[in-house]
């Protein structure tokens, strides 16, 4: 019965193991991509791109000019996984909305932004010897609207 429990264990640890490492890199990737794009620190967005398309596309679609909504204050992000699809020659596409909290001008939350911007972008990620990267990615603005009820 021990034996048979060990077995188990193990073939539960080997299968969180496959699945953080191997399946769940790639957007693990790219959630730190859009993080650090959501924080408008674009040498470090830059940096998960492989390739000059990704890397220009990083370079000029910066937060402020995808979103249309003023902002004074960048809060945070939320990502939210819509799609995964593994392609033939090995690339994983991504589609992921992610949820930007900011402060617009003269309003001030302290703590998680009075306002909520969402992003769908859709990603090209490949496997690089540096590890995964964005080598094709397009942001879309969806809205921007208040984050507290009743404003």
């Amino acid at each position: 019965m021990k034996r048979l429990l060990v077995v188990l264990l193990l073939a539960g640890a080997a299968y969180g193991a496959c699945r953080y490492f191997v399946l769940d890199a790639p957007s693990r990737a790219f959630h730190a991509f859009a993080r650090a794009w959501a924080l408008e620190d674009t040498p470090a967005a830059v940096a998960w791109t492989s390739g000059e398309a990704a890397k220009s596309a990083a370079e000029a679609r910066i937060l402020r000019g995808v979103v249309r909504a003023p902002m004074e204050a960048l809060r945070g992000s939320r990502q939210e996984v819509e799609s995964r699809e593994e392609a033939p020659d090995g690339a994983v596409l991504v589609t992921v909305k992610q949820f930007v909290f900011y402060d617009p001008p003269g309003q001030t939350s302290g703590v998680g932004g009075a306002g909520v911007a969402t992003v769908r972008h859709v990603a090209r990620m490949r496997k690089t010897p540096d590890g995964w990267r964005v080598v094709d990615w397009t942001p879309a603005f969806l809205e921007a609207r208040p984050n507290r009820p009743g404003r």
